[in-house]
């Protein structure tokens, strides 16, 4: 069984290079990782994008099909693509952003830079950057800077580097 869902993996979607992608995790095809990405075991990832640096926990679950309440039935055999008609809206998680265990992020949500989804939330609207969100549904509880120091931290765009190079700019920020 172990085999088969890796064949499946592959198949759906091809990681970059420096991401770390646990076993009994399904990625669909048409969701991106950012490079230096965790992502735990047993998550479902549909249309994602998904930024750099983004450490994911087990069994979360983003961005999944939804049916539509208006339609006569929620059946998807009524639907001309199931797929597509379930997957109306992308999510987008920024850079940097920890996703804590057993969390849903609703479909079409974005998630800011930064951002940490405390374990077991249900993310159902869009998270600022550097936020801290926890509940069901989720709220914002605090952030994580002040708002001088995250204009710093976004104006440097560290995530868009390589580790050795983030970690001297980090040197800088932290002065």
């Amino acid at each position: 069984m172990k085999n088969k869902i890796k064949c499946l993996l592959k198949k759906l979607f091809r990681k970059p290079s420096d991401a770390q992608i646990m076993n009994s995790t399904i990625i669909s095809s048409d969701s991106v990782v950012g490079d230096y990405t965790y992502i735990g075991y047993n998550c479902f990832i549909t249309k994602a994008n998904i930024g750099r640096y983004c450490s994911i926990a087990n069994n979360v679950s983003i961005g999944l099909g939804e049916h539509d309440l208006t339609e006569i039935s929620t059946s998807s055999y009524f639907y001309d693509n199931a797929y597509e008609k379930l997957t109306e809206k992308n999510c987008t998680i920024g850079h940097d952003v920890w996703i804590g265990v057993d969390s849903i992020i609703r479909r079409g949500v974005k998630i800011g830079n930064g951002a940490v989804i405390g374990a077991n939330s249900f993310v159902n609207m869009d998270v600022p950057d550097f936020s801290i969100v926890a509940g069901n549904p989720a709220k914002i509880i605090k952030y994580r800077f002040t708002d001088s120091q995250i204009l710093k931290i976004s104006k440097s765009n560290w995530w868009n580097l390589e580790i050795e190079t983030a970690k001297n700019i980090f040197k800088d920020l932290k002065k």
